[in-house]
């Protein structure tokens, strides 16, 4: 396995803290090199609460779409594993950061900040790509077909926020004639995570 270069360690730092700055967090980054070709980012931070996010989720989506940017044009780029306070390790629940305080640069050096006007308030259930508005079945598929990529890059299973089963039925059409992977429900009630996991030979 190759050693992770500066240069992957700007991309990721650079790219942190671009988002960082469009959602109006703040925050300092230490990386921390990890086994398998993963690297650990400890994020530092006022905005606790917000970055963490109910139930882990917050957190989640910016590593989801942190390595999928960072990823985009290297498919040997190291899997980037963030954690705040210890959250991703269990040692500590989250506590609610700041959220009033004005934002400052995430990282080393200014991070850009949105244009004006850039974006419009979207409705529940909806987000835009490439100007066209996705419904929360499209949302839905795409989020699983992204999980499954991840699983079949990087090899561990992935669990997705609790859902109703209306919802969890739309994961598992989207992937049940994926030959790689393979969906399961976890948890007791109405609301449950859709696990996915490469498939075992046998299966």
């Amino acid at each position: 396995m190759s050693e992770v270069n500066e240069e992957q360690k700007k991309r990721i730092v650079d790219t942190l803290s671009t988002m960082f700055g469009y959602l109006g967090l703040t925050g300092e980054f230490r990386l921390e090199s990890k086994s398998n070709n993963r690297i650990g980012v400890k994020i530092s931070s006022d905005d606790v609460g917000r970055i963490i996010g109910r139930r882990g989720q917050t957190l989640e989506s910016l590593q989801l779409i942190l390595n999928r940017i960072v990823g985009r044009d290297d498919k040997e780029f190291p899997l980037v594993l963030l954690d705040i306070d210890g959250y991703a390790d269990g040692e500590r629940g989250p506590r609610r950061g700041n959220a009033g305080e004005a934002a400052a640069p995430a990282a080393e050096g200014d991070a850009p900040r949105p244009p004006r006007g850039g974006f419009r308030r979207r409705e529940r259930g909806e987000q835009e790509e490439g100007g066209a508005r996705l419904s929360n079945r499209e949302q839905l598929e795409r989020q699983a077909l992204d999980a499954a990529k991840e699983v079949k890059r990087w090899g561990d299973p992935k669990k997705l926020p609790e859902m109703n089963a209306h919802d969890r039925r739309i994961v598992h059409l989207a992937l049940k004639d994926d030959p790689d992977v393979v969906t399961e429900s976890e948890g007791d009630g109405v609301m449950r995570q859709v696990v996915i996991s490469l498939k075992k030979p046998e299966q």
